[in-house]
Formats: structure tokens, C-alpha cells, sequence
């Protein structure tokens, strides 16, 4: 009567109890995983420095933060005159260090004790274009001698490059006469007569090439001896642009066009912490498809003063982020995956290693006690037992001197040995779980100490 009674009642309370704890348990899992788990950009809020806002890299940059904009990153596009500039923002002025990324232009020189690093590569090159008015005839370098050049916006990729070239001992003697002007300014200036060239250092495809070549009425010059010139440097290389790929129909260019080109390097400072650049790296990917096929950089000058970062070369060799830089980023911030992994494994030989010598000493304190037991049976003839003092008969007594202080020495250690089992079983090192193998010889000794005094006490001695 009292189990159909109160029996299925507290099943159903102790199944009842369970599913709360239960659902309790998910509640704060479920909060714990929305507050530290990330599958989104919620961590990138940077800047990035593009460039000219009507240039390709500016519209790059607006696509990206559109991007991570949808899944709650913040990326703000700061257009700027160029790769120089980049560099000069990333660096910092007065100790001010701003989070960003910047488009740079391998090559640009790069302060050594930046702390500027290397993200990677657009998979698209920059390519150096030198437009003139459609009809002018320019086969090679020599016949540039004396033109007056535009070289873009002071403190562009463009104007750094175009210093370059013209420092190169065999145009020196050009005498070729550079001037800075704002990109379309420049184009104006070279179909009015003002200037014999316009270079422009941007994606050949870029829609702004394309509406000042057929605006401006402007062709491509490529000087056959183009090749010659760019294949000394290792971070340039030669392209071509198709015959009409500006324009069929005049066409522009009208013959096929060998241009030098350049990468363009995606760089970073060190106030832009690792779950930032992950992000990062994650959104060029969405945005390019081949940017981890295309990556890393195989010789880019400026990787000379900001080499490629842990996060980026550890990105390639995988072929995308890490799961702890996906989902963890507030934590590889505080420290790198592999460093993690390196802790667990401290860790995990630090545990192993406070077994093994709990497990050492358990063994000491079990063979002393033995020891300590051989030396009560050879004392009484019996075990060491509590059991075997019932078995005493009544006239069996310690009788001499010398064994009553053996007695009495043994007690001491009995209580010695106790009270060391007591101290290490209370030790940091011995592991959760492993007191009881401690209270168990603890047990043991205060049962021969409780055999050891008795006896002493039917001798007609005192236990101490």
C-alpha cells in the first residue's frame, strides 16, 4: 500500500526534478554558446585604406564592408591617396595606433619597426598603364625623351613606382619630367597637350581606365623594350591587354599591349588582434574565390619589412580559418590555437605527472606500513589485525623491558607514518578520487595502533 501509495509520486518528482536541471542545463549552455561562440564577423571592427574613392581598391573595399556589415562586422572604407599613405596610416603618428588593414603596393617601402605585417595577395595584379593621345607614336624608351609625365596623386603607389622606373640608371638620361596630378586631371592634361603621359598603377580592368581612355580619347603605350626593363625586378612582372578590351568598336588599345604589373598587398598593423584578421582573411575569401589558391605572396619586396602573419600562413596551410578561429575568436584573441593546444598538453603532463608521484608516495606509505606491521607480528607472534587481539589469551602480556620500549617505539611510528598519510592525503597533488586509497591506509595504521596499545595496556603498561 505504501509503494502504490508514495513509489510512483516520487518517481514522478524525481523525474520531474530532472528534466528541470536538465533544461536548466541547456538554458545556460545555450547562453554561454550565443555570449563566447562566433560563426559570424561580429568581432572585425577595423578600418581599411583603399586608395582614390573612384578606384578599383575603394570599391573592393565597399563590397567588403557591405560583406561583414550582413553578419554583424564593422568595417569602415577610408579612401586615401595610395599605397603610401596606407603605409603611413598604418604605422601610426605620436603612439596612436588605429585596428586597419590597407591595399599596398609591393614594392612601396615599408619602416622596419612598424610591426606591420602581411595578410596576403589580391589574386587580381595592378598594372602600370601609360596612356598618351590616340596617334602618337612611341615604339620605345628612347622615344619618350624629354616627356613630361603625370605620376598620379603625391603619396600614391603610383608616383612610388613611377620614381622607381625613373631612377633606373638606363632613363635617367631620358630626361623625362615628372609631375603629380589627381588622376583625371592628369588624362585632361595629356589630351589638351599639357602632358605627354598619364601613368596609372590600378586593375587593368578598372571601370575608371576605361572611361577616361575613351573620354580622353587616349591610347596605351607599351615601348617594345618593356620586357627588358621589368624582369629585373622580382616583384614586377609582364602582362598583356587584349587589343579592344577598353573599346571594340575604335578600338581600344588597337593592338595587343605588354604592361608591367604589380601585386597588390593586403597589410595590417598590430593593434588588428587575431580574430580581426581571420575575419579578415575569411572575407577576401568570400570575395575572391581563388584568394587561398592564389596565396601566399611568392616574392613580394615589401614582405621584406612586413612579413606574412601567423594568422595568414597558418589560413593557406589549411585552406581556411581553424574551427577555434571560427567559432572561438574571443579566444585564440587571448592566445593562438597552437599555443592552446601546447597548454592542454602542459596540462594533461602536469596531471599525469601529480598521479604518478601521488602514486609513488601511496606506494611509500603502503610499504612503510608493512614494514611497520612485520616488526608488530615478530613483537607479538600474531597478526596485525584487530581481530587477533581477541584471540589473546589472557596471560599474554609484553614481560621485558626491551620489547615494551619496542613497543612503545613502534606506536611512535605507527603515529609518525598517520599522520604523514593524513598530511598527503589533504596535498595538492593528490588527485581528486585518490582519497580513499589514503584513507584506507590510514585506516590500517590506526587499526595496528589500536592492536599495539592494547596489548600494552593488558602488559600493565600506558599507551601512549
Amino acid at each position: 500500500l505504501d509503494q502504490l501509495a508514495f513509489g510512483p509520486g516520487r518517481d514522478r518528482r524525481a523525474w520531474a526534478r530532472i528534466l528541470l536541471m536538465a533544461i536548466a542545463l541547456l538554458a545556460v549552455a545555450a547562453a554561454i554558446l550565443y555570449f563566447t561562440v562566433s560563426g559570424d564577423y561580429a568581432f572585425l571592427r577595423a578600418s581599411i585604406y583603399t586608395g582614390s574613392s573612384t578606384g578599383q581598391y575603394h570599391a573592393t573595399g565597399e563590397r567588403l564592408a557591405t560583406r561583414a556589415l550582413k553578419r554583424n562586422g564593422h568595417l569602415s572604407v577610408v579612401a586615401t591617396a595610395g599605397s603610401v599613405e596606407n603605409i603611413a596610416r598604418l604605422a601610426g603618428e605620436n603612439g596612436r595606433c588605429i585596428p586597419a588593414f590597407a591595399f599596398v603596393q609591393d614594392g612601396v617601402p615599408v619602416p622596419g619597426d612598424a610591426g606591420l605585417q602581411t595578410l596576403g595577395r589580391l589574386p587580381q595584379p595592378e598594372s602600370l598603364l601609360l596612356l598618351a593621345r590616340r596617334g602618337r607614336a612611341i615604339d620605345t624608351f628612347e622615344d619618350l625623351k624629354g616627356a613630361s609625365v603625370g605620376i598620379g596623386p603625391d603619396g600614391s603607389g603610383t608616383t612610388y613606382l613611377m620614381r622607381q622606373l625613373l631612377e633606373n640608371s638606363d632613363l635617367k638620361d631620358l630626361d623625362l619630367k615628372p609631375s603629380n596630378h589627381d588622376l583625371e586631371a592628369q588624362a585632361q592634361m595629356v589630351r589638351d597637350g599639357q602632358l605627354d603621359l598619364a601613368a596609372f598603377v590600378m586593375t587593368a580592368n578598372a571601370e575608371l581606365i576605361r572611361t577616361l581612355a575613351k573620354t580622353y580619347d587616349l591610347e596605351i603605350v607599351a615601348p617594345a623594350d618593356i620586357e627588358g626593363l621589368v624582369s629585373r625586378d622580382k616583384w614586377l612582372r609582364l602582362g598583356k591587354i587584349p587589343a579592344g578590351f577598353y573599346d571594340v568598336a575604335k578600338p581600344i588599345p588597337a593592338t595587343d599591349k605588354l604592361v608591367a604589373q604589380v601585386d597588390t598587398l593586403i597589410m595590417t598593423n598590430a593593434c588588428v588582434h587575431r580574430a580581426e584578421r581571420v575575419a579578415f582573411l575569411r572575407l577576401l575569401t568570400e570575395e575572391f574565390p581563388t584568394f587561398v589558391r592564389d596565396n601566399p605572396p611568392p616574392a613580394a619586396k615589401s614582405q621584406d619589412q612586413a612579413p606574412l602573419a601567423d594568422e595568414a600562413r597558418e589560413f593557406f596551410t589549411n585552406g581556411g580559418p581553424a574551427m577555434a578561429d571560427r567559432y572561438f575568436p574571443w579566444l585564440v584573441n587571448l592566445m593562438s590555437p597552437a599555443y592552446w593546444i601546447y597548454l592542454a598538453m602542459a596540462v594533461t603532463i602536469l596531471f599525469n605527472a601529480s598521479n604518478a608521484y601521488s602514486r609513488f608516495r601511496l606506494w611509500r606509505i603502503d610499504a612503510n606500513r608493512e614494514m611497520l606491521e612485520s616488526r608488530l607480528k615478530a613483537l607479538t607472534g600474531l597478526g596485525s589485525t584487530p581481530e587477533h587481539i581477541k584471540t589473546l589469551p589472557p596471560e599474554a602480556a609484553i614481560r621485558t623491558p626491551q620489547d615494551r620500549m619496542a613497543a612503545e617505539n613502534l606506536l611512535k611510528d605507527l603515529e609518525a607514518l598517520r599522520l604523514r598519510c593524513e598530511e598527503q592525503l589533504r596535498s595538492m597533488v593528490t588527485p581528486m578520487g585518490s582519497e580513499m586509497f589514503y584513507r584506507y591506509q590510514e585506516q590500517l595504521i590506526e587499526d595496528a595502533q589500536a592492536m599495539l596499545g592494547d596489548l600494552l595496556r593488558r602488559s600493565g603498561g600506558k599507551a601512549p
